[in-house]
């Protein structure tokens, strides 16, 4: 989990996981992405909440592995990853969206959660914060 040296370089990293997968779990996923924040902050002289400028986790609930599920399973990582790159702008939230359904929701960088905004269509990424 020592990503510090690809870090230090000025390197950016997105994890993503479904949590509709059933191998391998996403626990596993949360908690190597947990490891490499505890491992590589103190070699990088950050803060382990500072890590979140230079890694990101998303969790895709419903989404199986490397797609499919009931969840809403498509999304651009690489067009946030790029954003973040060669932009600066860390991705907060993504966007995913269901081919075979008219739902979106966001996909919110670890910790944070979708949450419904307890008004508007429950169906829409609009409806939802990150928190």
């Amino acid at each position: 989990p020592d990503v510090s040296r690809f870090l230090a370089r000025g390197g950016k990293w997105i994890l993503w996981h479904g949590v509709y997968d059933p191998s391998p779990s996403p626990l596993g996923t949360l908690a190597y992405y947990d490891a490499a924040v505890r491992t590589s902050a103190p070699k990088l002289g950050v803060s382990p909440a500072a890590m979140t400028d230079r890694m990101r986790l998303f969790l895709a609930p419903g989404v199986g592995h490397c797609g499919g599920g009931p969840g809403p399973d498509r999304f651009d990582m690489l067009a946030a990853l790029d954003e973040w790159v060669e932009h600066g702008k860390a991705p907060a939230r993504i966007i995913a969206t269901k081919a075979t359904a008219p739902i979106s929701r966001p996909l919110c960088a670890y910790p944070a959660w979708a949450r419904y905004r307890g008004k508007g269509d429950k169906d829409d990424a609009a409806s939802f914060v990150c928190r």
